[in-house]
Formats: C-alpha cells, sequence, structure tokens
C-alpha cells in the first residue's frame, strides 16, 4: 500500500514537470520549423527576383538588338579591339619586323574600360551579389 501511494505521489509531481518539458520542446520544434519556413520563403523570393532580373536583361537585350544603330554598338567597339590585341599579341611572340603602334593616350586607356566592361561587368555583379548574400 505504501509502495502504491509513493508511485502516485511520485506520478503526480513528475506529470507536470513532464509536461512542461514536453511543452518547451514543442514549442522549441515549432520554433526552429518556423525559421526554416521564414528561410525557404526568402530563398524562393531571391530566386524570384534573380529571374526577373534576367527577365528584364533579356528584354533590354532583344530592345537594342531590334535597332541596327543599337545591335552594332558593341561590335563596333569589340573588334576593333580584338583585332589590334590579337595583333599586339601576334606581333610580340612572333617577333615580326613589323611593328604595331601604340593607341593614343586616352583610347589606349578606353580600350582597357571597353574590355572590362564588355567581359568583367557580369562577373562583376554575381561577385557583388555573393558577398552581399554573406552579409544577409
Amino acid at each position: 500500500m505504501l509502495a502504491a501511494l509513493a508511485g502516485w505521489v511520485l506520478r503526480l509531481a513528475s506529470s507536470g514537470l513532464l509536461d512542461k518539458t514536453l511543452a518547451a520542446l514543442q514549442a522549441r520544434a515549432e520554433s526552429g520549423v518556423e525559421h526554416e519556413r521564414i528561410e525557404a520563403s526568402v530563398a524562393v523570393e531571391q530566386v524570384r527576383a534573380e529571374l526577373a532580373r534576367r527577365q528584364a536583361q533579356r528584354d533590354v537585350l532583344l530592345a537594342e538588338q531590334g535597332r541596327l544603330v543599337t545591335s552594332l554598338m558593341r561590335p563596333a567597339f569589340a573588334y576593333p579591339l580584338a583585332a589590334y590585341y590579337a595583333a599586339v599579341i601576334a606581333d610580340s611572340l612572333g617577333h615580326f619586323r613589323w611593328n604595331v603602334a601604340a593607341l593614343p593616350p586616352p583610347i589606349g586607356d578606353w580600350s582597357g574600360w571597353i574590355i572590362s566592361a564588355i567581359f568583367l561587368s557580369e562577373s562583376g555583379e554575381r561577385i557583388t551579389r555573393i558577398l552581399a548574400g554573406r552579409r544577409a
């Protein structure tokens, strides 16, 4: 009889503590699930924003290509510079008798900026987005 009474008292005392512990664990699990749900929704919004950005870039590119003047801008700068740099590289590797003249000072500086703008702008944007994403 005494053992049954002691068991009953222990069950009664521990049941409140056990319920509180279980409730705390349940709240913690729900908080973790809510946090993961919020992180997932943020990731989905980031993907949607990236898709919208790429769509806007595509629309601009299509609009540029629709007119002769705007569609020839990049090739008008890129092809002469590509030919010039190819001649400089061929002359330095082959040691030909013809000497490639250096570009005049502002055009030489501009050529580096043009090449950088054409080839490095997208990479720079990606690096910036990656670094900004790590800080957030």
